[in-house]
Order: structure tokens, then C-alpha cells, then sequence
């Protein structure tokens, strides 16, 4: 599977999120800081509402964030789990679940 197109790096700052993002859209982000021109990604998550998973971050140590919309819950477990098998050394260590109620397995490890 491909890794999705992440759009960014954006301020994760209210105005950040508010302009860049539509309301109720499910996806999935990453989390880091600019250095040297290069976004570093330290932190990959998924959200039913990209808005509202964002702003739960505001207060952490992360200053930056790119996303990715998904069509479904489905779509937003399978690119957390290939953005989260693309980097190393993430803050979130422990593998991505998937959504309650769903049997899915990740595709890069078959974790599930």
C-alpha cells in the first residue's frame, strides 16, 4: 500500500486547524516540529473528526501537523497504520487499534 499524501506542515494553533480543515472529517495526522526545512514527525493519529483530534493536541509539545482526509473508519486505521509503520522512533510506540467493533488487521504487519 501506498502512504497517504499528507498536506502541511500547518501551525497546530486553532487558526491552523480552523482555516486548513473541513468540519466532521474523518483522517488521519502527524504530529512535529519544523528543523532545517524538514517536518519531523514524532506523532501519527487518527480521528473521526481531524478538527477536534487536533485541538486535543494543542496543549502537547508538537507545534506543527499534516493530514490526510479518509472516506471511512476503515480508510482512517489503514493510513495510521501505514504512516505509522513509515516512521521510526514515534512518541506513540504502541501499534494503532482499530476502530471498536471492527475486525481489522494492519495490512504492513497484520497487527490488529
Amino acid at each position: 500500500m501506498t502512504s497517504p499524501r499528507l498536506y502541511g506542515p500547518f501551525q497546530l494553533t486553532v487558526p491552523g486547524i480552523e482555516t486548513h480543515l473541513q468540519d466532521d472529517s474523518p483522517g488521519v495526522y502527524a504530529l512535529g516540529n519544523t528543523r532545517n526545512d524538514l517536518f519531523l514527525v514524532s506523532y501519527v493519529g487518527r480521528a473521526d473528526d481531524l478538527k477536534e483530534g487536533l485541538k486535543s493536541h494543542m496543549t502537547g509539545p508538537y507545534r506543527q501537523f499534516k493530514f490526510a482526509y479518509a472516506l471511512s473508519d476503515e480508510d482512517a486505521f489503514l493510513k495510521q497504520c501505514e504512516l505509522y509503520h513509515d516512521f521510526v522512533g514515534l512518541d506513540n510506540s504502541q501499534h494503532p487499534c482499530p476502530p471498536p467493533g471492527m475486525q481489522l488487521r494492519c495490512p504492513a504487519c497484520k497487527k490488529g
